[in-house]
């Protein structure tokens, strides 16, 4: 029989697990043109419409409590929708260990939700709750995280109980990051800050996510020429590779040319820079922009391929 994926997301009431899945649906192309059922197994403020259903090709079905989350309820639903795939909207006071499931139903990713508002008190009155929620975990996402300073002692607390776990923060925005200030290689609390070739990949990243704390600061590092518009607008930075050898990309700004300092494709050069965000020409919409407030043209060298590790 063919092996049918399942997809797990986990959380307290209230946690984002419906606004989550509806993000998941929507934004990724393996949903659409195909079927997809959802088993809610509790109430929460956010439901899924019948025009979004309709719209995306979704099923819903209710359950009232663990005892009716059972392999044949699953198989049932598998002859009736033949989905390609089944998202369980998962009742994190459901004892996990003693769920069952058809043979041919495979968990692919398990995903927990926590609202960082609330978390430290309610970790500590149900910790062994949050024990059951992420030990089968492959991402524990932290949301409303704005505004909270103890983020990372509540990834300790987490990375307390499970270590395989990826651990990632969201804030009101949507934006998602698994870097906190204090993982930083370099310290954000300084007006000027230097870094070496290799932690560049990890400053683009963050930059990138959370372009807003790099304003008004000044960054030093070295980067390769890639592109040089008419404008005197350059693009610049180096080499990544993302997952694996076969996966490296250019990862590089566009810079503005404040200096006097002329530079050509393929140049290596020591940059002083600061962060915008800016409407740019080349891109057609608003992107982070780097100006360029000092340039060093250095000796020629091979370009290397950096990690984001």
């Amino acid at each position: 029989m063919k092996e049918l994926p399942i997809f797990l997301l986990n959380g307290f009431l209230d946690s984002g697990k419906t606004s989550l899945i509806k993000e998941i649906v929507e934004n990724n192309e393996q949903y659409h043109d195909n079927t997809t059922v959802i088993v809610v197994c509790e109430d929460g403020d956010i439901d899924y419409e019948d025009s979004w259903c309709e719209k995306w090709q979704v099923h819903v079905e209710k359950v009232l409590n663990q005892e009716e989350l059972t392999p044949e309820f699953l198989e049932n639903l598998d002859k009736h929708y033949m989905p390609d795939r089944i998202v369980i909207e998962y009742n994190s006071f459901f004892d996990f260990d003693k769920q069952e499931m058809p043979e041919y139903m495979v968990i692919y990713q398990q995903i927990t939700l926590i609202d960082a508002s609330n978390f430290n008190v309610m970790f500590n009155n149900m910790k062994k709750i949050f024990q059951s929620m992420v030990q089968y975990s492959s991402l524990v996402i932290f949301n409303r995280c704005d505004g909270i300073k103890e983020l990372g002692t509540y990834r300790r607390w987490i990375r307390g109980l499970t270590q395989q776990a990826q651990i990632a923060f969201e804030d009101s925005k949507g934006n998602l990051t698994t870097m906190l200030d204090e993982d930083l290689p370099y310290d954000l609390k300084k007006d000027t800050i230097c870094f070496e070739t290799d932690v560049y990949p990890t400053w683009y990243v963050d930059v990138f996510d959370n372009y807003e704390k790099y304003f008004n600061k000044t960054f030093k590092f070295k980067v390769f020429v890639r592109d040089v518009e008419k404008d005197g607008t350059f693009v610049a930075g180096h080499d990544v590779m993302t997952c694996c050898a076969q996966d490296v990309q250019f990862l590089g700004y566009e810079i503005k040319n404040d200096t006097k300092t002329k530079v050509k494709v393929g140049d290596v050069i020591y940059l002083e820079c600061i962060v915008t965000r800016e409407f740019s020409k080349l891109a057609g919409e608003e992107v982070v922009m780097l100006h360029a407030k000092g340039i060093t043209i250095l000796p020629p060298e091979e370009s290397k391929i950096l990690t984001l590790s």
